[in-house]
């Protein structure tokens, strides 16, 4: 399953977003190592609007209902103030 994550554990794994390792329509992607030993993409949305909500609230749910071994797989979310990121699984330390 997935769990929200909290607006400081997503910069602290991602050291302050240092790492970036995509760039998309909607926003960058880092590369995070949690402490629990989770590596993972942190996308983090451009811009909070009706629509840019709408949009990652859509992802949320997409992603959320894949499950295959080929495609990338949900971790988490983060929601604080103006600040929207999605955490998708990568690789296990």
């Amino acid at each position: 399953m997935f769990q929200k994550f909290s607006y400081k554990e997503i910069k602290k794994a991602t050291e302050n977003f240092s790492t970036t390792i995509g760039q998309g329509g909607f926003g960058i992607v880092y590369k995070a190592h949690f402490s629990n030993g989770l590596v993972a993409a942190v996308k983090q949305m451009n811009k909070v609007s009706e629509h840019g909500e709408h949009e990652f609230c859509r992802e949320i749910v997409l992603l959320a209902r894949l499950h295959h071994r080929h495609l990338v797989s949900l971790r988490g979310f983060c929601i604080e103030k103006h600040k929207r990121y999605t955490i998708i699984y990568l690789i296990k330390k």
